[in-house]
């Protein structure tokens, strides 16, 4: 990666279902499944994209044993420039291990800054550009009982997720395209809760990629083991 955006580590890799999943829909793995939002600025902007900050951040806390479950990193579409400030989301175990990195360099000696900023909290709001942010996401979701009919997985969903469209469940999983920022934070909120009596948790919100309208999307075509 180019200079000024670290790449050591790699990714950490979505555990399987089977792995999450105990009984009806019991959670193993993390502690609560609560998932918690940090603030961090520091990082490189220029010249890289969206995704290449995001990435880096990912790799960054993998390299340092934590799992990041979405990092987002907002676009100023008056000046078409990145946001120095970004939303990250690690399980609740994780923060204070998180909050360790403040000062940590991400490469080309840029030191990172990194706050908690809860979901109802909005001191930091007016930082932000106005966020103008429709496009589709892929989330997995686990801890729904295996035994469930897809078409009640379906309905239970869209009663939370109206806009969502469930594109395949299967062994308590849910692959989930969701669409905007408002959307993917609701789901990362109601992580660790309990939806219908099924403790769920938000495992992983994939990059962005173009609407599907038919088939998989390329996500779920990897999760499966198909080529795009």
């Amino acid at each position: 990666m180019d200079k000024g955006l670290e790449s050591k580590g790699s990714d950490a890799e979505i555990p399987k279902a089977g792995a999450l999943i105990q009984g009806s829909g019991d959670i193993m793995g993390p502690s609560t499944n609560i998932i918690r939002r940090m603030v961090v600025k520091g990082y490189d902007t220029s010249p890289h994209t969206r995704g290449d900050v995001e990435e880096a951040l990912r790799k960054h806390l993998a390299s340092r044993g934590i799992k990041l479950i979405h990092a987002y990193v907002p676009v100023d579409y008056g000046t078409r420039t990145l946001c120095s400030r970004a939303f990250i989301y690690v399980y609740e175990e994780y923060e204070a291990e998180a909050l360790k990195l403040e000062g940590s360099d991400m490469g080309g000696g840029r030191i990172l800054d990194i706050t908690s900023y809860p979901f109802e909290d909005n001191h930091l709001d007016h930082v932000f550009p106005p966020i103008e942010d429709t496009q589709q996401r892929t989330l997995t979701i686990a801890g729904f009982d295996p035994s469930l009919d897809e078409d009640d997985i379906e309905k239970m969903l869209l009663e939370f997720f109206p806009e969502s469209d469930l594109l395949f469940f299967c062994n308590g999983c849910v692959y989930l395209a969701v669409y905007g920022l408002d959307t993917t934070e609701k789901a990362l909120k109601l992580s660790g809760s309990s939806v219908r009596g099924y403790k769920i948790a938000v495992t992983k919100v994939y990059p962005v990629e173009p609407p599907v309208r038919c088939g998989l999307s390329s996500a779920a075509r990897f999760a499966l083991g198909k080529k795009p």
